[in-house]
């Protein structure tokens, strides 16, 4: 199918063949028949990725703070890449739609195959011939109601939104300070809850529009204290709500103007909000924000989760919003379709950008119309342009094309001469787009079953969410290839015990973990040192920053908690480095009131292993950013040695100390993969052995129970309900 993408390689729209989404559980695959773009927002988006870094930098002065961080405790090299990474691939565009359900993913049964649905959200509502939505985030088109007013249907609920918030009554004077396509259907909603409506926007083609959707006085921002005096006899707005876009403050100041004493403003646009305290104290104002589509808005639980909040507490969702929004376009009180300015099809999408640009024509509502036949739904787009390896090299795929992957992984990959990329499939069929033209890979895919299948292929890298790892690492044995899965190799028991069950059934079976702290040259540099010194005492400080509490890494279902989804990190190194078994673990989390203080993201940890030696582990999400991340020491009989954020190691022996520096942060992961590769491709033993894996797993699983139990966990106790 095609999609329209942004290239931020080239800062441009385009348009690219990708492979037609699959409908995961709790997902509904929609053939698009309207979509419109939204002017102000993707004008936005546009802008931003045109924007130099300085640009960047002066709007968000923290990257500063990042950047000289990143430098320091990585070096240039992995400076640039970050910054390279960010201006590579695609980004989707659009986020209002309309279509029919071609296909309902596994515990959808609201929206039927052939049902009329109107879809939201950014990254899933797209410009596409197909898209795949949540279903929470998808309303059932009402009968009469046309597809192409449907589309308008994200937007209305982010005017509806609005409205909420605004609190407005039957009879009130509502102020709306900026006439564009949110604007003038805010006006529309008003329109329809009984208020008058003054509309302000410093455009004469804008106030007209304004004039068309209903508003009872227009001005421009000069003129419109005495428009909204006349509006409202002389009493000023009851509430102001701002649909504008604009870098200062002035729709916030302004809006203060116009309210009455005790008035409200909502903030729906994107401006400045230097409020003037004094205006605001002396009328008493109230302002808020409206969470854009509504409740509901950036909680992953529901809108990817598929969890509503119940009616009785939460009355309007940002689903419930989108409903509201179609039962009144069904009954005529509004009519999203008369601000449609444009049409094109969808096979004239960059002319419909082209119209976007020219800021001297009219433009309000464009609609891409899609075409009744629906594009063949291929489940991979291959490139025949794709380069070929050297005779006898290894075929790889990859299953998830996320940031790491591109970062860390792939560039490593596709310089090894005895591998050749064959396919790549991501759940984001722009992202596996994106990798198989930058990397060179012969197909992209949506699902992992493409990669799986391809007979060409001889190893997989599995890069996807955590929750996934287990079972496409049972899935890729099954396939017969030699597997590659990023950490944690499984987030439960039971998922451990299958994964053990399928490697040791399966004597050819090759599986690593990227477990790659093992190979960093530093560690080698240790272990190098350490040589038979006995037991040793490891203490391991993990300064690890921040990360949203709703990040999905944060869940225990979908990433398991940083304990797991990157704690297990550091007890593999810990295995690594303390020359025997671990036997058991004792786990403690920071406690307090803080919503920061998540019981997985600071907690120590203290190991004991079969060989005498102890490690403990403190790892921290609250500590200072001035602070490289990790710090490592061990003591060791006569001997100490230290290693820092893995660009400096030191030993410190009886007579003399040896130090070993790195021109920037190697953590080894190129080492990793190399070795990996170079083992598949002659048939020895993996660069590590299931047995190493297995334990470093079970370590970890063990310290999660022991966090969630409060009393020591046995390594041996996990282990044997791993090989039940």
């Amino acid at each position: 199918m095609k999609q329209v993408l942004q290239d931020l390689t080239q800062a441009a729209v385009t348009v690219v063949e990708v492979p037609v989404p699959e409908a995961p559980s709790g997902f509904v695959l929609v053939r698009n028949a309207a979509s419109i773009i939204s002017a102000g927002t993707e004008s936005a988006q546009l802008a931003a990725a045109q924007a130099g870094a300085l640009q960047k930098v002066s709007e968000r002065p923290e990257l500063i703070g990042r950047a000289f961080r990143m430098l320091r405790d990585q070096g240039l090299s992995a400076l640039m890449k970050k910054v390279g990474a960010k201006k590579t691939g695609y980004a989707p565009l659009g986020y209002s739609c309309a279509g029919v359900v071609e296909r309902a993913g596994a515990g959808v049964d609201r929206f039927p195959p052939g049902a009329p649905v109107a879809c939201a959200g950014v990254g899933y509502a797209v410009h596409a011939e197909y898209a795949c939505v949540p279903q929470n985030l998808c309303a059932p088109v009402p009968e009469g109601v046309s597809l192409e007013a449907a589309a308008y249907t994200t937007l209305g609920a982010i005017a509806m939104q609005g409205v909420r918030q605004a609190a407005v009554a039957l009879g009130e004077g509502v102020t709306v300070i900026g006439l564009g396509l949110v604007g003038l259907l805010t006006v529309q909603l008003l329109k329809a809850a009984g208020c008058r409506v003054a509309g302000v926007d410093p455009a004469e083609n804008a106030r007209k529009w304004g004039r068309t959707a209903g508003c009872d006085e227009t001005a421009d921002p000069a003129g419109a204290g005495q428009a909204v005096l006349r509006m409202t006899r002389g009493l000023g707005a009851d509430a102001v709500i701002i649909a504008a876009a604009a870098s200062g403050s002035e729709p916030v100041q302004l809006a203060g103007r116009l309210a009455r004493s005790r008035g409200r403003v909502v903030m729906v646009g994107s401006t400045g909000m230097d409020i003037p305290r004094q205006l605001f104290f002396e009328k008493e104002l109230s302002f808020c924000l409206s969470r854009s589509y509504g409740p509901g808005r950036y909680d992953p639980t529901y809108e990817e989760g598929g969890l509503d909040y119940p009616a009785e507490y939460v009355r309007f969702t940002e689903q419930r919003n989108m409903e509201a929004f179609l039962q009144l376009a069904q009954e005529g009180k509004i009519r999203p379709e008369n601000l449609t300015t444009h049409r094109f099809a969808f096979a004239d999408a960059l002319r419909a950008y082209d119209a976007l640009k020219n800021r001297a024509e009219e433009r309000v509502g464009i609609v891409l119309q899609y075409p009744e036949a629906p594009a063949p739904r291929a489940p991979r787009v291959d490139r025949p342009a794709a380069p070929r390896a050297a005779p006898g090299a290894l075929g790889v795929g990859f299953i998830g094309a996320g940031s790491y992957a591109r970062a860390m992984l792939l560039p490593v990959v596709s310089r090894n001469g005895n591998a050749r990329l064959r396919g790549v499939a991501d759940q984001r069929v722009d992202a596996s787009a994106a990798a198989a033209r930058d990397f060179g890979f012969a197909f992209a895919a949506a699902g992992a079953a493409e990669v799986l299948g391809d007979a060409d292929t001889q190893v997989v890298f599995i890069t996807t969410r955590h929750d996934s790892h287990a079972s496409l690492v049972l899935e890729g044995l099954k396939a017969g290839k030699q597997v590659w899965v990023e950490k944690p190799l499984a987030l439960t028991v039971e998922e451990l015990r299958a994964v053990a069950a399928a490697v040791r059934a399966g004597p050819e079976a090759r599986l690593v973990v990227g477990f790659n702290r093992r190979f960093s040259p530093l560690t080698q540099f240790i272990r190098a040192r350490l040589g038979e010194a006995g037991p040793v005492m490891i203490q391991c400080r993990v300064n690890a920053g921040p990360a949203p509490a709703r990040h999905w890494t944060q869940d225990p279902k979908i990433g398991g908690g940083r304990l797991v989804g990157e704690g297990c990190h550091f007890f593999d190194l810990a295995c690594c480095l303390a020359g025997g078994r671990p036997v058991s673990v004792v786990t403690r989390a920071l406690k307090g009131d803080r919503a920061d203080l998540l019981p997985t993201a600071n907690f120590a940890a203290l190991v004991s292993f079969d060989n005498g030696s102890v490690a403990s582990l403190a790892y921290s999400a609250q500590g200072s950013p001035l602070l490289p991340k990790e710090h490592l020491e061990i003591l060791a009989g006569p001997g100490v040695a230290r290693l820092d954020d893995f660009r400096r190691a030191e030993w410190y022996g009886p007579a003399r100390a040896l130090r070993e520096k790195l021109p920037q942060q190697d953590k080894g992961q190129a080492a990793l993969v190399q070795a990996f590769l170079d083992s598949a491709r002659r048939g020895g033993p993996p660069p590590i052995s299931f047995e190493d894996l297995l334990y470093s797993s079970a370590l970890t699983l063990a310290a999660q129970q022991s966090l969630e139990s409060g009393r020591e966990a046995r390594v041996r106790d996990v282990l044997d309900a791993a090989q039940a």
